[in-house]
């Protein structure tokens, strides 16, 4: 099991390993793992942030300025942690904290909206790792539509979480498939045909929520050599998210691809960036 750590912990051969688990996480979209985790309900144990749902916290050696929850992809039906560890590893390097997390997903039985709620609470969960810091929301491919939800939706007080309710004070998507309608993974998410609920599948498309909470910047990045997931996704979002009186930052890296876009000698400079350019000088309380 991850376990959640009080200090950095060391993450070997950063780049070369989460290029090896990029391979597999390409998989694990088209593959749900075989065994289940529990639904999460009572109190999380040691390396938990809800039952049965692990997290690995990254802390500065300093006080952090900010920290990131960090959110895999999956195609909604795998949700591996692992390749993103070395990104949270990196970001502690920069004086943030991070914590990276797993969630419930198809492979498990779970749909929307449980995932979303479960990215939320590890909003909250995050905040109590970094007290009165600004929180900042990262997501990779469905994990994007995951981060974008959980950040953007209002918050939700009504679901089984531990932890006081914390708005995102940031949102970074990274290669997300935002237009869920489109998305061949959309009956992943949400368990059943569009047809067969509608509003259900309107209420868990992020673009239905691109004018929530204006006052929230929005960082959105891409590999123009995506192989799964279209650059348009993140051009109809930025676009969206700009109507909607969003501070958005879209960048289109050439020759990227889409497991590129979790790692940090493509990422870690313009995230680091854009987080004390925009997110650190109007941090909400």
């Amino acid at each position: 099991m991850l376990e959640a750590v009080p200090s950095r912990s060391a993450v070997p051969a950063r780049v070369a390993a989460a290029a090896a688990i990029a391979a597999g996480l390409l998989a694990a979209c088209d593959t749900p793992p075989a065994v289940e985790t529990p639904s999460a309900s009572g109190t999380p144990g040691p390396g938990e942030y809800l039952p049965g749902l692990e997290a690995v916290v990254e802390l500065p050696a300093r006080d952090p300025r900010a920290v990131f929850l960090v959110v895999p992809g999956g195609g909604f039906r795998a949700a591996d942690p692992t390749g993103l560890l070395p990104l949270g590893a990196d970001l502690a390097d920069e004086g943030f904290a991070a914590v990276t997390i797993t969630y419930d997903h198809a492979g498990t039985g779970t749909y929307y909206p449980r995932p979303v709620e479960e990215v939320a609470c590890g909003i909250a969960y995050a905040a109590t790792q970094a007290p009165g810091v600004p929180v900042v929301v990262v997501g990779h491919s469905a994990g994007a539509d995951l981060a974008m939800l959980a950040g953007l939706q209002p918050l939700r007080t009504d679901v089984s979480c531990p932890y006081e309710p914390r708005a995102a004070d940031g949102i970074v998507g990274l290669a997300g498939p935002y237009d869920i309608h489109q998305s061949r993974i959309g009956e992943d998410l949400f368990g059943v045909p569009q047809e067969e609920d509608p509003e259900m599948w309107r209420d868990g498309d992020p673009l239905r929520w691109a004018d929530a909470r204006p006052e929230v910047p929005v960082l959105l990045m891409h590999g123009e050599a995506d192989e799964m997931v279209p650059v348009s996704f993140t051009e109809s979002m930025a676009a969206a998210l700009e109507q909607g009186g969003h501070d958005v930052v879209a960048e289109y890296l050439p020759e990227a691809r889409h497991n590129d876009l979790f790692l940090s000698e493509w990422i870690l400079a313009d995230l680091v960036d854009w987080t004390r350019d925009t997110v650190l000088p109007g941090a909400t309380d």
